[in-house]
């Protein structure tokens, strides 16, 4: 079975333990979407997309809507999900752009005022 993984939203929140979400499709037949990468104490993992409900006492649950049934499979899809995330986040790093402040304050443009461009 191939495993095709594409991440579909970066989470830039330094406290949150998602660090993005996933869509993943099997042999090209079916996708899965909702797919968290999260940030452990032993490194990152998937977690599968779930619905929650309360129980008879009151407790909030929750279920896997979709999960692997075999370790195999399991492996796969985390394998190509983190794959995914890595490049992606790796993408991301490399499109930042930094800006440096070359300008004093004492030289700071007025509201009327353009920068000159230089080409």
């Amino acid at each position: 079975m191939k495993v095709r993984a594409s991440i579909n939203r970066l989470v830039d929140k330094p406290d949150s333990s998602v660090k993005a979400f996933a869509s993943a499709s099997f042999d090209g037949f079916y996708a899965v979407h909702g797919i968290k990468v999260c940030e452990g104490e032993k490194g990152l993992f998937t977690s599968m997309p779930s619905s929650s409900y309360t129980n008879a006492s009151g407790e909030k649950k929750y279920q896997d809507i979709f999960h692997p049934t075999t370790k195999g499979a399991r492996e796969a899809l985390n394998t190509a999900v983190i794959r995914a995330y890595e490049a992606a986040l790796e993408q991301s790093q490399r499109e930042d752009i930094e800006v440096q402040d070359t300008q004093d304050e004492s030289e700071e443009l007025s509201d009327d005022e353009e920068p000159a461009m230089a080409w």
